[in-house]
């Protein structure tokens, strides 16, 4: 295994590990706010914002990478389960050629956002209590662009060994 291939997959379990580290803080989160809200009349500060803006993005984003590296994405297989392997094999390489197009430009488009709400400093008010959102901007194109280098490494390993795209292993 590469050192990239190697790099890549230490990043994509370490985005992983902070999206399951998301979903457990926000549990805590939400639960501190309704315990707050029944036991002192007052709900916490911000939850909405911080869980809307924030945990919900990483949970959905950052193991994305995850998921594809473990093919654990839905496909819908009812033609191609019948063509040959030749067919089927390059028919699985436009698949990720194509999908790693549409989240290559996500990934750009979202930078690019991301900068347009850094520059302008973007916030939430909730209850009295500015909230900043724009660094949160920034995780969608993590998440996008590291599926965008998933995809990508999935193409050259399977171009470069010669190897049939297996359903059930994950490549690195």
């Amino acid at each position: 295994m590469s050192l990239l291939q190697r790099t890549l997959g230490r990043t994509i379990e370490a985005t992983t590990l902070l999206g399951a580290l998301a979903v457990a803080l926000m549990m805590l989160h939400i639960t501190a706010d309704v315990l707050s809200k029944y036991l002192t009349g007052t709900p916490m500060p911000g939850t909405i914002t911080v869980v809307s803006n924030y945990y919900m993005i990483v949970v959905a984003f950052l193991p994305l990478a995850f998921t594809e590296r473990q093919n654990g994405h839905i496909s819908v297989e009812v033609l191609v389960e019948h063509f040959r392997p030749a067919p089927k094999y390059w028919l699985n390489i436009f698949a990720l050629l194509f999908t790693g197009a549409v989240f290559a430009m996500l990934t750009w488009q979202s930078v690019i956002e991301a900068g347009r709400s850094y520059r302008s400093g973007a916030f939430m008010i909730e209850q009295d209590m500015k909230l900043l959102i724009w660094p949160a901007r920034y995780l969608l194109p993590l998440g996008c662009g590291l599926m965008t280098l998933t995809l990508a490494a999935k193409v050259v390993i399977a171009l470069v060994r010669g190897r049939r795209l297996d359903a059930e292993a994950p490549y690195f």
